[in-house]
């Protein structure tokens, strides 16, 4: 019932057919070029908006580094062991 609700009459005349079925290819290649475009503005948009955040960037007024490099080469503070760490938490009742 579904498919009967939605679907067109179409026509015998072989010109109509042929100007219609054109028509649809127009409609959806203007589509195309539309879609083209906008992606190509969102790109250029997120393009200038990436190089203002990177050409905006100021240096603390420490001076700090705040790139991995940087914090890498600095020695750490006394009393701090350095390196890579996993919390391993204990269920609260043993498993069975």
């Amino acid at each position: 019932m579904a498919a009967v609700l939605f679907r067109l009459p179409r026509t015998r005349h072989p010109l109509l057919r042929a100007l219609s079925t054109l028509l649809g290819l127009l409609v959806i290649g203007v589509t195309l070029v539309f879609g083209f475009f906008l992606v190509l503005g969102l790109a250029a948009i997120g393009a200038a908006v990436w190089a203002a955040r990177q050409f905006a960037k100021r240096p603390d007024a420490t001076g700090a580094d705040p790139s991995p490099r940087a914090q890498a080469d600095r020695p750490a503070p006394a009393g701090v062991i350095e390196g890579e760490f996993v919390v391993v938490r204990e269920p609260v009742s043993p498993p069975r």
